[in-house]
C-alpha cells in the first residue's frame, strides 16, 4: 500500500502546486506525531501524514485499490492543510473559541478511543453472560404479568388512593374513571415480569392474583403508580442464545460506566476559578 501512496502523492504533488514551504513550526498535528509516522506532503511546512490518510479512507470508506479516491482524499488534506495555515497566520487559530473547541475535540477523541480500547481490553466472556442470564431467569420466577396502573405525582396522594382500595370504599373501575376525568395517566401494560420492576414491588406482585391491586406503589419515572394485575400467565424464558448478544451489550455499558465513575472519583481536581466568575468574553 505504501508504494501506492507514495506514488499517488507526486502525482497529487503535480496536481496541487502547494508552493513552497514556510514557517515550520511545531502545530497540533506535529505535536501528534510519531517518530515513525510517514509524512506523505508537506503545505507550507507543514505535515500531511500516511496515517492521516489512512483514518480518511477508513471514514470515507475508500479501499486501498481505488487509487482515484486515493488521490481525491490526499488532494482534499492538501486543501484542508493549506486552509488551516491560513487560520494561523492569520491568528484565527488562537482566538479564544476556536482554542476551546479544538481542545474539546481533542479531549472528545481521547475519550471515545478510551472507551474503546478499554472494551477491548475487558470483554464480557460467555461465562459472564451465562452467568448474568442464569441470575434473570431466577430473578423473573415462573410468572408473566398485564398490569393496569393509574399514575400520581405524589406519593402522598397515590396512598390515598391505595388506601380506599384496600378499604374497598371506591372500585378500581372507579378509581381509572376517576383518574380519567382528573386527567391522569392510566395504563395497561404489555407482558412484564418480576425483573423488570424493583425486587420488593416484585415480591409482593408475586403474592398477588389476578384482579386485586398490589399492596404496594410502584415508583415510575418521578412518579407514582396504583396497580392492578390485570392477567397473569406461565413465563418461558428466552433461550440464552436470543438474548446473548443484548447481555453482552448491557453489560458492557455497564462496566464502562463504572470505569468512567472510578477514573471521576480517583481524579484529582483542582477548582481554579468558579464558573461564575469566569469571563463571558468568548472572541
Amino acid at each position: 500500500m505504501l508504494d501506492k501512496l507514495l506514488i499517488m502523492m507526486v502525482s497529487a504533488l503535480l496536481i496541487s502546486g502547494c508552493g513552497d514551504a514556510g514557517d515550520d513550526h511545531r502545530d497540533v498535528v506535529r505535536a501528534l506525531m510519531a517518530e515513525d509516522d510517514v509524512v506523505l506532503v508537506e503545505v507550507d511546512g507543514k505535515p500531511v501524514t500516511l496515517p492521516m490518510l489512512e483514518f480518511l479512507m477508513e471514514v470515507r470508506g475508500v479501499e486501498e485499490e481505488d487509487n482515484d479516491e486515493m488521490r481525491e482524499l490526499l488532494d482534499e488534506l492538501i486543501r484542508l492543510r493549506a486552509v488551516a495555515n491560513r487560520a494561523v497566520e492569520e491568528n484565527v487559530s488562537t482566538r479564544k473559541r476556536v482554542r476551546a473547541e479544538r481542545m474539546v475535540k481533542d479531549i472528545e477523541v481521547q475519550y471515545v478511543r478510551y472507551l474503546e480500547h478499554f472494551q477491548q481490553e475487558n470483554p464480557v466472556s460467555d461465562e459472564d453472560i451465562r452467568s448474568v442470564y442464569q441470575a434473570q431467569v431466577e430473578r423473573a420466577g415462573d410468572r408473566r404479568y398485564r398490569l393496569e396502573t393509574i399514575e400520581f405525582e405524589t406519593q402522598a396522594d397515590a396512598l390515598t388512593r391505595l388506601d380506599s382500595l384496600r378499604e374497598e370504599s371506591v372500585t378500581f373501575q372507579a378509581a381509572l374513571q376517576q383518574a380519567d376525568a382528573e386527567g391522569r395517566v392510566a395504563r395497561r401494560t404489555d407482558w412484564v415480569d418480576a425483573s423488570q420492576v424493583p425486587g420488593d414491588f416484585a415480591e409482593i406482585l408475586g403474592e398477588t392474583e389476578a384482579g386485586n391491586v398490589v399492596d404496594s406503589l410502584l415508583p415510575y419515572q418521578d412518579q407514582w403508580l396504583v396497580v392492578r394485575v390485570a392477567e397473569i400467565d406461565a413465563l418461558n424464558p428466552p433461550a440464552l442464545e436470543d438474548v446473548r448478544e443484548g447481555i453482552r451489550r448491557t453489560q458492557t455499558r455497564e462496566r464502562t460506566q463504572e470505569m468512567i465513575e472510578r477514573t471521576y472519583e480517583r481524579a484529582e481536581i483542582t477548582p481554579m476559578l468558579p464558573v461564575e466568575q469566569a469571563p463571558a468574553d468568548g472572541s
